[in-house]
């Protein structure tokens, strides 16, 4: 592995699965008790009240227990095994894995893909072309625009914002259409892969500016919404070493993989994160919003230098291989072992774990017409908690 080696935990905290805890430059061979922690027992006066698995205002299927007395809620529990999928990947081929990755968490599959494909690339020791490189990064902001824009719209739809939710629906159906004309698939399937980018680059750049523009405004207008401010501030305050993504950003931690990728030249547009020191769902809310501003110049930057490319290049060999990429969500990080370019050992560490252990922290002490605001604006996805991968 030539960015990561196993050893003693070095640099920050990125998150743990299946044995392995894993910090910014070492992979810990550790056991991590994956069990949900028990619940509290209830005190007198208190009663858990049931969320979930299949309820409204939810798009995943996921258990919330809410300990209460009646308003105010003092312990939260978040089980996503409801969701928990076993996905067989060791003992396939580098081609067939790469199919499975991407599916994993189809809406941010190009964080999946570029992930494992950088690992396989580690453990083979391909050095990715500057062109390929920027494409993957255009790739990456794509998807950061489309899913920040989602969350934003979650967020104003338990508010009853239906214009302004309708109106950022509309703009991630345009962010969805530039991925679809980019890469022949709403969802980039089968446009990144171990050794390869394949994107259609011709109009992206002004079809991203366009929304980039609309965005502003919408954004401006709901800054002016007291109504919508007040449902936000103070709203899930969290501030914690653990915290990855926009909720470390939000609280004021310059936590970011963009800032140190070994594989991703962030650094040549001058890439500073966004951060916000308030630590509530109006931060989290402020980072991805102006993320959503700073992807479309970073889009616009990294087109001078990306190259199309349709050659599949045929890795071959043995080795181990790591990555990670900063997702919409926080640090996805991938582990490969290959021999023989079959995959024999995969991990693959989710933000939405670390983000589901924030926003249970984040809930206590608010009232259950905070639940909606404040878990959206942890962009949590169930898909990508409840994988095991075997």
């Amino acid at each position: 592995m030539k960015y990561y080696s196993f050893g003693e935990p070095s640099g920050r905290f990125i998150g743990y699965s299946q044995g392995f805890k894993v910090y910014a430059t070492t992979i810990a061979r550790q056991y991590t008790d994956m069990r949900q922690p028990e619940k509290k027992a209830v005190p007198q006066g208190e009663f858990y009240f049931g969320y979930g698995p299949s309820t409204g205002g939810m798009i995943e299927s996921v258990g919330v227990d809410l300990l209460t007395p009646g308003e105010l809620i003092t312990e939260a529990y978040v089980n996503p095994s409801y969701k928990q999928r076993n996905v067989t990947i060791r003992g396939r081929t580098i081609g067939d894995a790469s199919l499975i990755v991407e599916r994993i968490n189809a809406f941010h599959c190009a964080a999946h893909s570029i992930a494992f494909a950088s690992a396989v690339e580690d453990a083979l020791g391909f050095d990715l072309p500057d062109g390929i490189a920027h494409t993957r990064i255009i790739a990456l902001e794509l998807e950061r625009i489309r899913s920040n824009l989602l969350v934003i719209e979650r967020m104003c739809q338990p508010a009853g914002f239906g214009v302004p939710a309708n109106q950022l629906a509309i703009l991630r159906e345009e962010a969805t259409r530039i991925v679809s004309r980019a890469t022949g698939h709403r969802y980039f399937f089968s446009s990144i892969s171990p050794g390869c980018s394949m994107m259609n680059l011709s109009g992206v750049g002004n079809a991203v500016r366009k929304i980039s523009s609309t965005f502003s405004r919408i954004y401006d207008d709901l800054l002016e919404s007291k109504v919508f401010m007040s449902r936000l501030i103070n709203n899930g305050k969290v501030s914690i070493d653990s915290l990855i993504g926009p909720a470390a950003r939000a609280s004021g931690q310059a936590r970011d993989a963009r800032i140190d990728s070994a594989t991703l030249p962030y650094s040549r547009f001058g890439f500073t994160p966004v951060l916000h020191e308030t630590s509530d769902a109006f931060a989290r809310f402020q980072v991805r919003s102006e993320e959503i501003l700073q992807s479309a110049g970073i889009v616009s930057d990294a087109l001078n230098g990306a190259s199309n490319t349709g050659k599949m290049e045929k890795l071959e060999g043995d080795g181990e291989g790591a990555a990670r990429v900063e997702s919409p969500q926080g640090d996805l990080f991938y582990y490969v072992k290959v021999e023989n370019s079959i995959v024999r050992d995969i991990v693959m560490v989710s933000p939405s774990s670390s983000n589901i252990a924030a926003f249970t922290q984040s809930m206590k002490g608010n009232i259950f017409t905070d639940f909606h605001f404040n878990w959206e604006s942890f962009g949590i996805w169930i898909s990508e908690a409840g994988v095991v991968l075997q």
